[in-house]
């Protein structure tokens, strides 16, 4: 028992140890995660914000203002700086009122495909769409230095003022941005952001961001090697992922649909955004493939407004707090060694425990069963168990002090009983015996008093062990007599009969032992004297007195005028007699 508590606690210590550890490991990666997103999500405002502000300069200036989009070289080359020194924008346009209309992209940041649908030279960089009222609308290819490489007609029946971004640009000023969609003259997804002219005419000037461009930033803000950093929307699509091209190849659908979030597949993922949607953390733990746990954190970008775009950082703990987990487990193992290396140790001291506690359990069941034989005392290296083998050897040693004086087998019936000696008197029906020796006085007074003493301490020997034998209860010695009495202390319903079987039981033993036995060898000093022994029933008072701190049991009442006549007897009558008043 004590070895499986040992363990039990010991393997309980190490459990609750390993998962502290987990908890702040836990914690750690959760607070990594969560500061990670936020830096992230930091990043990617910081790019819209650039966004807004370079439309904010775009929208200052006052060929913006006054509709001056027609043949402007100046204009031209303002739209084309903005462009290179935003890698993140596709173009940069400009709608008006009264229809007018001016949009320049950067050709090679759509998709291969876009440029073969153009049918251009390779040294075009910017494709240039003006449309001007009373004017034919055109389209100019122009190079890197901005000179014209070729020119064709402009779409005929494209008015801005009819598109979402102008609409929603003059009708809401608090978002940014719309969207997200899928642009029809590249076909990949993107986000507008617009701005309304605030000056001059009225008109909104806008520009796309295709969110192909964010593959590379996202990339970069992968955590480990198996992390993932995106953007979704509120609806759960995907608008900005590592891998967009083959998300957008792969998704199922619509054509102009995004994809949606189980596009990634990770089952678990989607519960946590489900469940941080639903009011928990916005950090959360999550199962991947194989078991592996995954930490997620989802954090807003500020810029999208009404767009509701979310940045989710993920990443599986083991890959950045992998030291911290190997030595977690290190810490584990070597908890369990420590625990295995202990069982010896806890067997031994276990044995060393158990062992004296065996032995006092015995001795203390033998002095309740008043088997009192001396036995050394039980020691201990443990002080407690050394302190009780201490009141245990104490206890035999009082137990066999206490059958000095009181019969044996009345000792043995309290401690079987449980019972206890009381101060006061007790009515009850006991049977007393007198034992006596005729002409004891006149005898003694001409024998060697040594011998006389020698004789009668083997005499009251012999009686009193037939006495307690037959469990009668020896009151007292008075000079040759012997007082015994029987269901007192103790209950004896059979009294009667004991005390005849002891009377009868004294008499053959004297006989035996002092008429014709090992004792009739020895010079009696009191032959050729008589042993009588005599004795009733009684109704009795019983009580128990304390004089000079020891207890002492007498009978109060008529039996003590029995002795008188069995004493009484020695002088008018000779011979034997037995069982008297009996």
């Amino acid at each position: 028992m004590f070895v499986a508590v040992v363990l039990i606690v010991g393997l309980t210590l190490v459990y609750l140890s390993f998962a502290r550890v987990t908890a702040i490991t836990r914690a750690a990666a959760s607070s990594f995660i969560e500061k990670a997103a936020q830096l992230s999500a930091d990043h990617i405002d910081e790019k819209f914000k650039t966004v807004r502000d370079n439309l904010g300069v775009l929208a200052g200036l006052p060929s913006i203002q006054a509709a001056g989009v027609a043949d402007n070289p100046r204009l031209y080359a303002v739209l084309a700086s903005m462009l290179r020194n935003n890698p993140q924008l596709f173009n940069l346009y400009v709608g008006y009122d009264e229809g007018s209309f001016l949009e320049m992209d950067v050709i090679d940041r759509a998709r291969p495909a876009f440029r073969e649908s153009l049918a251009v030279d390779d040294s075009a960089a910017f494709r240039l769409v003006v449309i001007a009222p009373g004017a034919p609308s055109r389209t100019t290819f122009l190079s890197e230095a901005l000179f014209a490489v070729a020119e064709r007609a402009g779409p005929a029946d494209y008015d801005p003022r009819l598109r979402p971004w102008y609409v929603e640009g003059l009708g809401n000023n608090q978002t940014l941005l719309t969207g997200p969609y899928i642009f029809y003259a590249t076909g990949e997804p993107g986000y507008t952001l617009r701005m309304p002219l605030r000056q001059g005419r009225a008109g909104v000037v806008a520009a796309d961001v295709l969110l192909n461009r964010f593959e590379e930033m996202l990339a970069e803000q992968r955590l480990g090697e198996s992390g993932l950093t995106f953007l979704f929307n509120d609806v759960g699509r995907i608008v900005g992922h590592p891998d967009m091209r083959r998300l957008m190849k792969d998704r199922s659908g619509p054509g102009n649909d995004l994809p949606a979030l189980d596009a990634i597949g990770l089952p678990g993922l989607v519960e946590a955004v489900h469940a941080w949607r639903g009011g928990a953390p916005a950090q959360q733990f999550f199962a991947g493939p194989g078991g592996r746990t995954y930490a997620v954190a989802f954090h807003p970008i500020k810029t999208t407004g009404e767009a509701d775009v979310r940045l989710a950082v993920m990443a599986p703990p083991d890959e950045f707090f992998s030291r911290i987990i190997a030595e977690r487990r290190a810490l584990f193992a070597l908890a369990i060694a420590f625990v295995g290396a202990t069982l010896p140790f806890a067997f031994w001291l276990g044995s060393l425990m158990a062992r004296p506690l065996r032995k006092l359990a015995r001795e203390t069941d033998e002095i309740q069963r008043f088997e009192i034989a001396e036995r050394p005392r039980v020691h201990s290296v443990i002080t407690e168990i050394e302190e009780l083998g201490r009141s245990v050897f104490t206890m035999r040693s009082v137990v066999r002090s206490f059958a000095s004086f009181i019969p044996r087998q009345i000792v043995r019936q309290l401690i079987q009983s449980g019972s206890s000696l009381s101060l006061g008197g007790t009515r009850r029906e006991i049977t007393v015996m007198f034992t006596d020796v005729a002409d004891f006085t006149a005898k003694t007074e001409r024998a060697d008093p040594s011998r006389v003493m020698i004789y009668t301490s083997r005499y009251f020997a012999a009686l009193s062990s037939m006495i307690m034998d037959h469990h009668g209860t020896i009151d007292k010695f008075i000079g040759d007599a012997v007082m015994a009495f029987w269901n007192a202390p103790a209950d004896d319903p059979d009294h009667v009969r004991h005390a005849c079987r002891a009377a009868l039981a004294c008499v053959n033993r004297v006989e035996r032992d002092f008429r014709s036995g090992r004792m009739a060898a020895l010079r009696d000093p009191l032959r050729p004297a008589h042993r009588r022994c005599g004795g009733g029933q009684y109704r009795l008072v019983g009580s128990h007195e304390l004089h000079r701190a020891r207890r002492h049991h007498q009978s109060c009442g008529a039996a003590g005028a029995a002795q008188q006549e069995l004493r009484n007897a020695n002088a008018g009558q000779r011979g034997r007699q037995g069982a008297r008043g009996v």
